[in-house]
């Protein structure tokens, strides 16, 4: 194997305590394999203390305009300047900071940019480090260029200049990597596009061998808000009292029932424990179909699987490992005899069959740009 130097840009934080997604996974196996990688926060400045306080006086305290060691071949930065362009939900307010997109991904600063001169491979994953991509290109031209696409910006509310980056770039890439082959079909035409699956880290939840649950109790486990149905939860939660519904990384809106407890954003470690010994997992998207592709992609569906959960989520995604309870969208259920259902459901191994560890997918996505050499 021949050692790469790899830049990475995301919107995510490698934080302990903090939320870890795919890229999290990826990176850090392509360190293990010897890799020298830099994973670059962007898209957080001293705006985000409006948002995200606690997030960003870590960051400042460990990563603020620095990389740190995580761990052998394993650095960690985050490009904190004053203020930085953001995405909102406000037509009006999408226009107003669409010059300052344009600012924004024009510049970064000295410790990430001289990273990106000397990489073999810069990653960008969707969303704000999209605005970047013209600017890499002239750091590094001959670096290799990897979009690591997780989600349709559209679905995820990013900003209309996002969007159109995207559309204008993306011949750009050496690869595209998608996690569904229905993301990659709705990406704008003219990339190139290889599927490669979400992964699972098994050792996490193989070690969680104690239970954070009270012996003899019922729990249901719900992990991210993105597209977070609140009114479903609210509805399952009414009718089954004598089961607790343990939401991970989701604000709760208004008066949180008696049987719902919010944990907010925790460790991947604890909630691993959670998921593991949970009697169900639950997939509460509110999704149209242009978003059935998260179900393709979803790590939580990956992890319920492995975990061998049966999982409650809506029929219009469509997916069939085994474990699956579906209710309506768009019409009246009947939530206690769902939940019945999933609590009555076998725990089947078969649900396991076909999850790839992150391992294979570090070193798969790798191989879509470095061919034989991952």
């Amino acid at each position: 194997m021949h050692a790469r130097k790899i830049v990475v840009l995301t919107s995510h934080v490698f934080l302990d305590g903090f939320r870890k997604a795919s890229i999290h996974f990826v990176t850090r196996n392509w360190a293990t394999a010897g890799h020298d990688v830099f994973f670059t926060t962007v898209g957080h400045s001293g705006l985000s203390r409006f948002k995200q306080k606690a997030r960003l006086e870590a960051l400042r305290r460990t990563q603020g305009n620095r990389y740190a060691e995580i761990e052998p071949h394993l650095h960690a930065g985050a490009y904190l300047p004053p203020i930085h362009a953001f995405s909102t939900s406000n037509p009006l307010v999408n226009a107003a900071v669409k010059p300052l997109f344009a600012l924004y991904g024009r510049y970064l600063p000295g410790f990430v940019a001289q990273k990106i001169k000397e990489a073999d491979l810069v990653v960008v994953e969707s969303g704000t480090p999209v605005a970047f991509v013209p600017l890499l290109r002239q750091l590094n031209p001959k670096a290799k260029l990897l979009y690591f696409c997780r989600d349709l910006l559209n679905s995820v509310g990013a900003a209309p200049y996002l969007c159109e980056t995207e559309r204008r770039v993306i011949g750009s890439f050496d690869s595209i990597c998608v996690p569904s082959r229905h993301l990659g079909e709705m990406l704008p035409p003219g990339g190139k596009v290889n599927f490669v699956p979400q992964g699972i880290e098994g050792a996490a939840f193989d070690k969680a061998d104690v239970s954070p649950y009270p012996q003899g109790s019922r729990n249901a486990v719900a992990v991210g808000d993105m597209l977070f149905d609140q009114a479903a939860v609210e509805q399952m939660a009414a009718v089954a009292p004598e089961v607790t519904f343990h939401l991970f990384g989701i604000r709760w809106r208004g008066d949180v029932p008696s049987n719902i407890e919010v944990h907010g954003e925790q460790s991947f470690e604890t909630l691993a424990a959670y998921i593991r010994h949970a009697n169900i997992g639950l997939a509460p998207y509110k999704v149209n179909t242009s978003e059935v592709y998260l179900a393709e992609s979803s790590l939580k569906l990956l992890q319920y699987g492995y975990c061998l959960l049966p999982v409650v989520l809506p029929d219009i995604i469509p997916v069939s490992r085994g474990n699956e309870i579906t209710y309506s969208l768009d019409a009246a259920n009947d939530w206690r005899a769902i939940i019945d259902t999933a609590l009555g459901w076998p725990h089947d191994p078969t649900y396991r069959d076909g999850i790839l560890s992150w391992e294979d997918v570090a070193a798969q996505t790798l191989d879509t740009v470095f061919p034989q050499q991952a």
